[in-house]
């Protein structure tokens, strides 16, 4: 956990606590008998922290435990509380790859974060069609720690990275990654084609040689997203980070709470002098 605790920055938003899900922290556990382990980053919406899943997706992936990078927004318009959340784990350095988005409300006294997750695979060509799958978790919270973790004052960036740069869909969809840090951290600005100014993003990064996988997450007003995706063969000249996307927007539904999600695919292409 320590080396997620440095280069996190203040976005603007400082989780206050004392109503029903304003304070994300502690462990939380899904159906499949999953656990999260959340801490919030001082003085921000930022979330870090593990993930250890229950899934045993193959022999032995059930003991995996990952990173968590994440953000959180307190809905302040809502009378009962509530906050949008999204987060994301790599597995495997990344050759898969989970981002959850959804909210956390508290139905009938219980506080549930309730997400859907995009998980996006790697895959050779003719096996694309199969990289991402779609599907639900709710989590319920098993411990509470109200104990910010503390922000570190080590900005050491890595100033030679190749997802460092601007990153353009066909959609005019942009992503611009401006840091990227040893910890495999990343954080840049992300802007929709009809927005006015960027919204920062926050996420993690890892690969080698034949692939570099990114998740990252952004909060832009109502709206919080999250991506997983890959850049495959990325020494190549014209790089392109091929993503699937959720997007959600707060409900304070109950009995559906997962009425605002949208989802989608976007191939962003890095720009090269100016040039995209």
């Amino acid at each position: 956990m320590r080396v997620l605790n440095v280069l996190l920055f203040c976005i603007g938003i400082t989780v206050s606590y004392g109503s029903p899900c304003s304070d994300l922290s502690g462990t939380w556990r899904n159906e499949l008998g999953s656990n999260m382990t959340i801490k919030l980053v001082a003085n921000s919406s930022l979330i870090i922290g593990r993930y250890s899943t229950a899934v045993e997706s193959s022999q032995g992936a059930a003991s995996i435990s990952s990173n968590i990078t994440g953000i959180i927004r307190n809905v302040e318009n809502s009378a009962e509380g509530g906050s949008l959340v999204a987060f994301n784990v790599l597995w495997n350095n990344g050759r898969s790859l989970t981002s959850w988005v959804g909210e956390c409300i508290s139905c009938n006294g219980v506080e549930k974060i309730h997400t859907t997750w995009v998980l996006r695979s790697l895959k050779e060509n003719r096996k694309k069609w199969m990289s991402t799958l779609i599907n639900e978790d709710t989590f319920w919270r098993v411990d509470r720690t109200s104990q910010p973790s503390p922000v570190s004052e080590d900005t050491t960036t890595v100033t030679n990275s190749n997802i460092v740069g601007e990153w353009q869909s066909v959609t005019g969809d942009s992503l611009s990654i401006t840091n990227v840090f040893p910890q495999k951290v990343m954080k840049g600005l992300h802007k929709s084609p009809t927005a006015t100014n960027g919204s920062p993003v926050f996420g993690q990064f890892d690969g080698n040689q034949t692939y570099t996988a990114l998740a990252f997450v952004n909060v832009e007003g109502d709206r919080i997203t999250g991506w997983s995706g890959h850049i495959y063969n990325p020494q190549d000249n014209k790089q392109v980070m091929e993503t699937s996307w959720l997007s959600y927007t707060f409900s304070n539904r109950c009995n559906n709470p997962r009425a605002n999600v949208k989802y989608g695919m976007y191939n962003y292409t890095k720009c090269s002098a100016g040039t995209c």
